[in-house]
């Protein structure tokens, strides 16, 4: 690849022109995308910028749009349109703002830091780091951390905005192509609709309870509290725009609803709850506290802790699976959680393997072929595990008794 940067001129700031760009965007079918925001003291982010970049992927038109100034939605939309091939990196938290502030539902989601985690690039890799990787190329990351609600936007912060479209298009070629070659590409696809869908909507108010640690160990009316007040901490800090706990903290929200105060002086005796919060806040969390008008939602089942000769089978598991992914340059986070391991090294535990495979990711798919097949193959005593210092992963499997 072989782009050089260009010198940006001004920003979009007229109706018409995002239009027209739409429509071309649409046209070619594919498009780069990044956002630029400010989120401060702010719970949704404030959008300032909006960029694309489209066309030639050796030399893509970019733009601009100041969404201050211009509708950025006849953009934005195309992000639902599932004909429409977008182009992000490190989408998560682009795809939770075009959800939250237009209610855009992401679909033909590419994000090119989960290609990279399946190529070898590096696990959670920057934009930078990635387009010098790939093209050699230096950005230049001095605007990073400006203002961009501030106008006029300088030279130097138009470059950087506009740098941050102008290399994914070609970095997106290269990259699939390469996990064409592999038989990757499904799986880039596969995971960057999850992440997708995991940030197309807000979770719901009143299921926000889950968040708080220790939710589940309080008795049916703290949990029927903690759900409340949770409900109108989240709703107070979306109409205000400041982050929950700025309003209630964690702790504080917690042992309000184990103590459950039927008064202003109760409520300022608890630690954390201010006599600010209690002036301003005092009749919402004493109504939020007090009220049952949902069924009390039900504690996780807790499961009982596996016995000393299975305690370390989940490390020896998830070595494993880290080890072949190691070998396949693979991220090992899309493979399989610490959590996964305990579950499978518990199924087996408890039935021998002879009980249905629990329903884990690890054993569907790709990720069954790649590790999941080899961890059952272990717990079954069909391979072990010896040290390989000649290997990619430090590790190999051997068939018992053989050398």
């Amino acid at each position: 690849m072989t782009s050089s940067p260009q010198r940006p001129g001004g920003t979009v700031t007229d109706a018409g022109t995002v239009r027209s760009i739409a429509a071309e965007i649409r046209t070619a079918g594919t498009f780069a995308l990044d956002l630029e925001f400010l989120s401060e003291s702010r719970y949704v982010p404030e959008l300032c910028l909006v960029q694309v970049g489209w066309g030639d992927p050796e030399a893509p038109q970019v733009a601009a749009i100041d969404s201050h100034a211009a509708p950025v939605e006849p953009v934005l939309e195309l992000v639902a349109d599932a004909g429409v091939e977008t182009v992000l990196h490190s989408a998560q938290a682009d795809l939770a703002l075009i959800g939250s502030r237009f209610g855009v539902a992401g679909q033909g989601i590419v994000d090119t830091q989960i290609a990279a985690a399946f190529l070898g690039l590096g696990d959670q890799v920057g934009y930078g780091n990635l387009v010098e990787q790939l093209t050699g190329v230096a950005l230049d990351k001095g605007a990073q951390f400006t203002d961009w609600c501030r106008r006029p936007l300088s030279d130097e912060q138009l470059r950087y905005a506009l740098d941050d479209v102008r290399y994914l298009p070609g970095l997106w070629r290269t990259m699939r192509r390469r996990l064409v070659e592999l038989d990757r590409l499904a799986w880039v696809e596969e995971e960057s609709a999850r992440l997708a869908e995991d940030w197309a909507e807000r979770t719901p108010p009143e299921d926000l309870y889950k968040r708080v640690r220790g939710w589940e160990r309080l008795d049916d009316a703290g949990r029927a509290a903690v759900r409340e007040l949770a409900a109108w901490r989240e709703r107070e800090a979306l109409a205000s725009n400041r982050p929950p706990q700025w309003l209630l903290k964690d702790a504080s929200l917690l042992e309000v609803a184990r103590r459950r105060p039927s008064n202003p002086h109760e409520l300022g005796a608890i630690r954390g709850v201010s006599a600010d919060t209690v002036r301003r806040h005092g009749t919402a969390i004493l109504d939020a506290a007090g009220r049952r008008e949902l069924p009390v939602p039900e504690a996780p089942p807790r499961h009982p802790r596996l016995p000393g000769r299975a305690k370390g089978w989940g490390s020896l598991v998830l070595g494993l699976i880290h080890a072949r992914c190691r070998e396949d340059d693979v991220a090992p986070r899309f493979v399989a959680s610490r959590a996964d391991a305990d579950a499978l090294v518990r199924w087996f535990h408890d039935s021998g393997g002879e009980a249905p495979e629990p329903d884990l990711p690890l054993l569907a798919g790709w990720r069954r072929a790649l590790a999941g097949q080899a961890a059952l193959d272990w717990l079954a005593g069909q391979t072990a595990i010896a040290a390989d210092p000649d290997s990619e992963s430090g590790l190999r499997l051997v068939e018992p008794g053989s050398a």
